[in-house]
């Protein structure tokens, strides 16, 4: 069984500072090629800021993002899951929660993030794993079996 963790192992953790701007976070978050990103308080997760954050709390209202903190903007009630979380579970709490990304967390520390992404990779490279077995099976038995 997967679990949160396979994802996560090895990755780099991306996270902001909630003292930010903005403008620093948008500019990180691009740098890192990343939609979201792990808003700290010290190592403490405190909240979420996504690109949906940007969008609908800055640029649509006029906020100007040099100006503001991301303390002020963040997306405060969040889900987290743990590491030995299935991708079940994980895919099940962003279902609930209506959101895309997942602050995996450990003791109240960040170990990494999902995204919804990452979860429909995995289930990808299962298939192809599955449809990989099915073909050798089916031309490994001779064509006379049948008869």
């Amino acid at each position: 069984m997967n679990t949160l963790n396979s994802i996560i192992r090895g990755r780099e953790v991306y996270s902001l500072k909630q003292e930010m701007t903005v403008l620093e976070a948008a500019r990180y978050m691009t740098d890192k090629r990343v939609g979201a990103a792990a808003v700290l308080d010290g190592e403490r997760v405190v909240g979420v800021f996504s690109e949906r954050d940007l969008m609908t709390r800055i640029v649509v209202p006029g906020v100007p993002a040099d100006r503001t903190r991301l303390a002020d903007v963040m997306t405060r009630n969040i889900v987290v899951s743990a590491p030995q979380d299935t991708l079940e579970e994980g895919l099940r709490k962003m279902q609930q929660a209506k959101c895309r990304h997942l602050p995996v967390v450990e003791d109240s520390h960040l170990l990494g993030f999902i995204s919804l992404r990452d979860l429909l990779q995995v289930e990808l490279e299962e298939k192809d794993e599955e449809n990989r077995f099915l073909n050798e099976y089916i031309h490994s038995i001779p064509a006379s079996a049948g008869k």
